[in-house]
């Protein structure tokens, strides 16, 4: 027998009957079969949880006491706890009311009574919150515990469970900057970390030298805007776990009138949650729960459906928020598409002069290949479009864009953006923090190959030299030349790369903003979305990342479709017989690059 058939037995007796006297006797001769076998004593110390569904209680949102058997959203947790292990901390944004104090309180207290020298703690928001989980989750489940089950107790305060046989315990306190020191922890519990009045920062510095190493450590909070929170999701220090309000099964409602509805923003909702796969009954309880709030956007906060929706920007966002949020859901519910980097090699051929003598060596690319790798920095979310006649053989191909923004100064990231050309829809997508210039020119090459000859145009605000390895180095055939006034000789130079200034950067930003407002689904990346979503206009006017955040695959996605107007939107001719389309539909001039220049001083 395992503790899993105990379980499993008292999950159907308690289905058959909803008894619950039936099911406290049964819960007593379960702990005593428990404690009187070694192979259960030895399951249960090694993974404590196991008592919850065996043999704690719950007060329910009906304030009835019922069996604590797992949600849908609990049970994911417990699985993550179990397989991701100890070695970061866990960030749970989640929606209202879905049972994850009372699960975490109840994790620690099972800890607290089968093992030794255990110190859980947890740190709620504000005072009635720690007076509440303190006897709502804790002090009311404990007393329940079959008598079996409880530890010789040393003292019960108010907000601590102590049992002197085993020197372990269970606290909770409010958060403040000097909370949790001096104290040894195995587990810490952050309750609705978001609305801490303290410093998060300064809380995990004051506590931090009293967490044991191996300690479980649990974040967990509704959403609260752009705050130390929001910036703690985003650090990847943590294992993020994101549970949609839709996964509590008891949010539904046959309430059907609440789907009969004027508002616009939510009728685009309702289409939204159809496509995410909600049915009527789930969409139903959404619109009641809607219909409640004065505050409309308060729904967005309570009950998201992407967690970028969950944290509310500050500054004044210049892309559309609802549309913004409502792609990244689409996008997520998208699979993933080719992740990886480009394999190739490289050769110098010997250049030789009249008389035989090796002058120079000329670069080439050549064995292109995509390797998928779990670590790439390349995600291919579209593979080149060609079309093919009855035999089969290749007779068009569609025309395509890169735009590159090089890392700047500090953590920023090299990127590029490929778009097509017959729709504006982002195909590939490269985002990779370091990487050597010449490196990141290579894969870019093989990129603009990869996508039939590209259009490529690199961003040269910081650094030419991508762009000088293609031209110089490699012969790329389709770079973006720009013309520009030589203020010395006062004459126009035509000059590889794209120069984001003063005038071209709210020129290209605004292209940006119409192309994403009439057709939010052209970009299917999720990390260039939630880019989007930090991107606002300052009090100085400019427009870039908010302070922490990144821009870099804004600022490619931006440069991809402005420069992409300076070459066809059609399918390209191909016959079996062309190495190469370029030439074709492309007029090169003699150094190798597209001919349809840009004079920004028209603007």
């Amino acid at each position: 027998m395992r503790v899993q058939d105990i379980i499993d037995k008292r999950r159907r007796l308690w289905e058959e009957r909803h008894d619950l006297d039936y099911d406290k006797a049964y819960i007593r001769a379960a702990a005593r079969k428990i404690l009187s076998s070694p192979e259960l004593v030895a399951e249960v110390q090694s993974k404590p949880y196991l008592l919850i569904e065996s043999t704690f209680y719950i007060v329910n949102k009906e304030r009835a006491t019922v069996p604590f058997f797992f949600n849908e959203v609990q049970r994911d947790f417990i699985r993550k706890l179990e397989t991701l292990g100890t070695s970061k901390p866990f960030f749970i944004l989640k929606s209202r009311q879905q049972g994850f104090t009372s699960l975490i309180t109840a994790i620690q207290l099972s800890y607290a009574i089968v093992r030794k020298n255990f110190a859980g703690f947890t740190m709620a928001d504000r005072s009635d919150n720690t007076r509440a989980i303190f006897n709502d989750k804790a002090r009311v489940v404990y007393d329940r515990l079959p008598d079996e089950l409880k530890p010789t107790e040393k003292f019960n305060s108010m907000n601590e469970l102590f049992f002197s046989r085993l020197n372990s315990s269970w606290r909770i306190a409010t958060a403040t900057d000097q909370v949790g020191r001096s104290r040894t922890l195995n587990f810490v519990h952050f309750s609705e970390a978001a609305f801490y009045e303290c410093s998060l920062a300064e809380l995990q510095k004051g506590i931090g030298e009293a967490i044991t190493a191996g300690a479980i450590q649990v974040y967990e909070t509704t959403a609260h805007g752009f705050n130390e929170a929001k910036d703690l999701w985003d650090s990847g220090s943590c294992h993020n776990c994101f549970y949609e309000w839709w996964r509590t099964s008891e949010y539904r409602s046959t309430e059907y009138q609440y789907l009969e509805t004027t508002d616009a923003w939510l009728i685009e909702r309702i289409e939204l949650l159809k496509e995410l796969g909600l049915d009527r009954e789930q969409i139903t309880w959404y619109c009641k729960k809607y219909d409640g709030y004065l505050d409309k956007n308060t729904i967005k906060q309570e009950y998201p459906i992407t967690p970028t929706e969950a944290f509310i920007s500050s500054g004044d966002s210049v892309f559309d928020m609802e549309s913004l949020n409502n792609q990244i859901a689409r996008a997520q519910a998208l699979q993933g598409g080719r992740k990886g980097f480009f394999t190739y090699k490289k050769e110098a051929v010997p250049v030789e002069n009249s008389e035989g003598k090796t002058e120079d060596f000329e670069w080439k690319i050549t064995d292109i290949r995509f390797v998928e790798s779990r670590d790439g920095y390349i995600t291919i979310h579209e593979e080149p479009r060609v079309k093919r006649d009855a035999r089969g053989n290749i007779t068009g191909k569609a025309p395509y864009a890169i735009g590159g923004d090089t890392a700047g100064t500090g953590e920023d990231y090299f990127t590029a953006k490929v778009i097509c050309n017959l729709d504006g829809k982002t195909v590939a997508t490269l985002r990779k923090q370091r990487i050597d210039e010449d490196l990141y020119a290579e894969q870019l090459y093989c990129l603009g190959k990869y996508y039939h000859d590209a259009l490529i145009g690199i961003e040269t605000n910081y650094s030419r030299q991508p762009t000088r390895v293609l031209q110089a180095k490699y012969f790329y055939p389709n770079l973006y030349l720009r013309e520009r006034l030589d203020r010395m000789t006062d004459e126009i130079e035509k000059v590889y790369g794209f120069e984001t200034t003063p005038k071209t950067k709210p020129i290209i930003i605004s292209e940006l903003v119409k192309l994403m407002r009439d057709d939010p689904t052209n970009e299917v990346d999720v990390d260039t979305l939630k880019e989007m979503t930090t991107f606002v206009k300052k009090e100085n006017g400019k427009q870039e990342a908010i302070d922490g955040y990144h821009d870099d695959l804004v600022m490619a996605l931006a440069i991809a479709h402005f420069i992409s107007k300076r070459q066809t939107h059609e399918w390209l001719n191909s016959t079996a017989e062309e190495a190469d389309f370029i030439a074709e539909n492309f007029q090169n001039d003699e150094e190798g690059g597209n001919s349809d220049y840009m004079v920004w001083e028209d603007f």
